[in-house]
């Protein structure tokens, strides 16, 4: 009788030899984390609510820097700055006030009503997302890596090595990383979401870091400032930068932040 698993074990050692097969990893588990009538996979039960993890993530013995309070002022009107958003990689490398990144912090991350509520949307209100702060060329605050503590507003200092070089040799575009004034990080903390959602909390993960790094660029152009989205990264690399063990916590997305060049363009 025929091995009823051979088909898919013969297709997975062609993937690791390297010849072409079928075989998707991507729609295995996309079909894993579908929701049907018969497998909802979403706990419905009240209590699951009550022994969800926290939607934060502290650093307690961290320096605290205490970030000014966001600007709430007008500016351009939301379809304005909707349509003149770019994918900006050139920049003047001059330096960024410590205004700009409290606001691009508070509009991608923060708390608006000092609760657990943030600017995004968020599956079940869970927030998987944390945000990191890689600091270069910023007034008032030293060149290293920051936490957002969106409870209290304020950057923990995690370190001061030369983060920006680590950026440079772990994603793909290194030439846009050089005049950048910052570089914000998201990662998912996949535990706070999978509680409720199982599987399917891998792809609210990967949804709400959309949310949040549009807010970042809509932010980003409002305050005139050049901003690149970077999906394209070695993921070890980045993770290690930011001490998480990339399955527990991993990094999903990056935004290069600078000056712009109205030289270079």
């Amino acid at each position: 009788m025929p091995d009823p698993h051979g088909t898919d074990i013969a297709k997975i050692r062609g993937r690791l030899l390297g010849e072409r097969n079928l075989f998707s990893i991507s729609e295995l588990f996309h079909e894993n984390s579908r929701i049907s009538r018969s497998a909802p996979r979403i706990a419905q039960s009240p209590q699951s609510a009550l022994v969800a993890p926290s939607g934060f993530k502290r650093y307690i013995y961290a320096p605290r820097i205490a970030l000014p309070d966001p600007r709430t002022a007008e500016t351009d009107s939301i379809w304005d700055i909707m349509t003149a958003r770019r994918s900006g990689r050139s920049y003047s490398g001059e330096e960024i006030d410590l205004q700009c990144v409290s606001d691009l912090a508070f509009y991608a991350l923060g708390t608006p009503d000092k609760g657990q509520r943030r600017c995004v949307p968020s599956g079940g209100g869970l927030y998987p997302l944390e945000l990191y702060v890689v600091v270069a060329r910023v007034e008032q605050l030293p060149a290293g890596l920051y936490h957002y503590d969106p409870r209290s507003h304020a950057l923990c200092e995690l370190g001061r090595a030369d983060c920006l070089a680590s950026i440079k040799q772990a994603v793909f575009i290194p030439e846009a990383v050089d005049n950048a004034a910052a570089v914000f990080v998201l990662t998912a903390v996949f535990g706070r979401s999978k509680i409720k959602y199982g599987e399917r909390a891998y792809r609210f993960s990967l949804l709400e870091a959309g949310h949040v790094m549009q807010n970042i660029c809509l932010a980003a152009t409002a305050l005139r400032l050049g901003v690149c989205p970077v999906g394209g990264f070695v993921d070890d690399e980045m993770n290690d930068l930011l001490d998480v063990d990339g399955v527990e916590e991993a990094v999903l997305y990056a935004a290069l932040i600078g000056s712009l060049d109205t030289i270079g363009g």
